[in-house]
């Protein structure tokens, strides 16, 4: 298995250019090969609805070629923006926190 794709902490509008090129990178260079790409989530601090829609495109193609993506340590902030917007298959049911728990 691959060493982890890090996250930057802004996975905003403002940075999906930035962080998709880098995900197609770090796709096409390390994670080739594996059936389970891990994506460690620790250091968002600030997302909004592109970010999640970007992590959603990028499992949804993986799922395509019966892939899956696992967001490792998510941060608070984005366990919460998934839940918050329908994305909670990212997110392991252990590192749920949403604002109703």
């Amino acid at each position: 298995m691959s060493q982890a794709y890090s996250l930057p902490a802004e996975l905003t509008i403002y940075t999906i250019g930035e962080t998709h090129a880098r995900c197609l990178s770090w796709l096409a260079q390390d994670g080739a090969a594996d059936k389970c790409l891990q994506v460690d989530a620790r250091d968002v601090a600030e997302v909004d609805a592109a970010g999640i829609q970007l992590l959603m495109s990028l499992s949804n193609t993986l799922v395509a070629e019966e892939r899956e993506l696992k967001l490792v340590a998510p941060s608070e902030l984005l366990s919460a923006a998934c839940l918050a917007l329908g994305a909670d298959s990212l997110i392991s049911p252990d590192d749920r926190k949403g604002p109703s728990q």
